[in-house]
């Protein structure tokens, strides 16, 4: 009995051909993911250094510094004094200096003298917030307080912060030549009634 035809077997240059287009096609899936990685890389590299510059670049917060931001008010709501009432007593008034200026101490050496008047006294520090002259900032219950305070000093200017709690008030120094007056003159202002603020009848 006759055998079947065989079937064709493959010739050499077919099965190089093939060989070499797996090769081929092995090696571009191996550059496609070599350059994925790299791209990944860069991406990565470039965005370390981003960070980095912007943390260089970025200005330094300064220790103990109270931005403007912390004195923005909203709506203003003052409680308004009594007729007739004084300035508080320097014993129950919280204040604490803060220095605008260059001059190295000025706010601790105004919160020694305030000290030794009766106030209540924070810690000293600086800040980038202040006006020329003297600023008293207070909350929309520190009126009195705050007149407290200014009655210090020759002339003082006073802000109200509505989202301030409490009577406690911040002096802003933004001269360097600050002094208080005399005791006895201080104590002549602390006898007389405040004038209404804007707002008040």
């Amino acid at each position: 009995m006759d055998a079947g035809p065989l079937a064709p077997r493959p010739s050499r240059s077919t099965d190089r051909a093939r060989r070499t287009a797996e090769r081929r096609a092995r090696q571009r899936r191996l550059r496609l993911t070599q350059l994925i990685v790299m791209s990944l890389l860069v991406i990565g590299i470039a965005g370390t250094a981003w960070y980095a510059w912007q943390q260089l670049t970025a200005e330094p917060a300064e220790e103990h510094v109270i931005e403007d931001k912390a004195l923005r008010s909203g709506t203003p709501s003052l409680t308004c004094p009594e007729p007739g009432a004084v300035p508080a007593a320097a014993g129950d008034v919280e204040v604490r200096v803060l220095n605008g200026t260059r001059r190295n101490g000025l706010a601790a050496s105004v919160t020694a003298d305030l000290r030794e008047r009766g106030y209540i006294t924070g810690e000293p520090t600086n800040t980038t917030a202040s006006e020329e002259g003297v600023t008293i900032v207070h909350g929309p219950q520190g009126y009195l307080a705050a007149s407290s305070v200014a009655a210090q000093f020759p002339e003082a200017t006073l802000r109200l912060d509505a989202q301030r709690d409490g009577t406690a008030v911040e002096v802003l120094l933004g001269s360097t030549s600050v002094e208080l007056v005399a005791a006895d003159q201080a104590a002549e202002r602390l006898a007389a009634p405040v004038a209404a603020p804007e707002g008040c009848d």
